[in-house]
Order: C-alpha cells, then sequence, then structure tokens
C-alpha cells in the first residue's frame, strides 16, 4: 500500500484548517482535491481526490491519520483505486509536500514512494 509519513506535523486541525482543495493540471494529466473532512477527535483527515490520466479517470480518498507527532498520508480502503498509477502516487507525494509547506519544521519519513517526494522548498 503506497503511503508517506511526516514526522513532526503537531495538531491534524492546524493542518486542516491550512490545507485547501486544490486542482494541478498538465497536458493530459489532471491531479484534484475536490473537500477536505476532518473527524471530530481531530485524529484522521479524508481528502477526496480525482486523478484524470487521459482517457481514465479515477476517484477516491486518500486518508492522513495522526499519531504521535506524525501523519501518515496513504490510500483509504474503502476507496483504494483500482491502479495505483504514477498519477495517484504523485497526487499523494503533492499532498504531503503542501503539508510540508504548512509545517515547516516537519520532515519526511518513512515512504514507499521516494522518487516521488517533492523537496520541501519547491
Amino acid at each position: 500500500m503506497p503511503h508517506i509519513v511526516v514526522e513532526q506535523t503537531g495538531p491534524l486541525d492546524a493542518v486542516f484548517a491550512a490545507l485547501d482543495p486544490f486542482v494541478m493540471a498538465d497536458g493530459n494529466l489532471i491531479l484534484r482535491i475536490s473537500d477536505v473532512f476532518l473527524n471530530r477527535r481531530g485524529t484522521i483527515m479524508l481528502l477526496e481526490a480525482v486523478v484524470v490520466a487521459k482517457p481514465r479517470s479515477q476517484t477516491f480518498f486518500i486518508q492522513i491519520s495522526k499519531r504521535d507527532q506524525a501523519v501518515t498520508v496513504r490510500l483509504l480502503p474503502a476507496t483504494d483505486p483500482e491502479e495505483k498509477t504514477p498519477a495517484v502516487k504523485q497526487l499523494m507525494a503533492q499532498v504531503a509536500h503542501r503539508i510540508r509547506q504548512i509545517v515547516p519544521e516537519s520532515r519526511y519519513g518513512k515512504t514507499n514512494l521516494k522518487e516521488f517526494l517533492i523537496a520541501p522548498d519547491a
């Protein structure tokens, strides 16, 4: 299962307040986070995601779960996309990157998507 751990993030509600939906488009590729949800305990965020790598489109949720001082960005198993395409992994890396921008003192931890990670100052 693809995942990215972002360490030293602090409270998840601060990330929730600052993480806005976004769209990135480049030729035949569209990456979109449509909406963001936070559970009542402030421990799990769900991001409604759409990836279009023409002609294929996939809709799924990205889950961000808080544990200690880190969050894990992964695919929600209930909506896990059929294919974990490079575009799906790129969107997950973009979410992790935006978390790093929101919390500058954070850092990347364990991941199996290292080739997709974006430098924090990019």
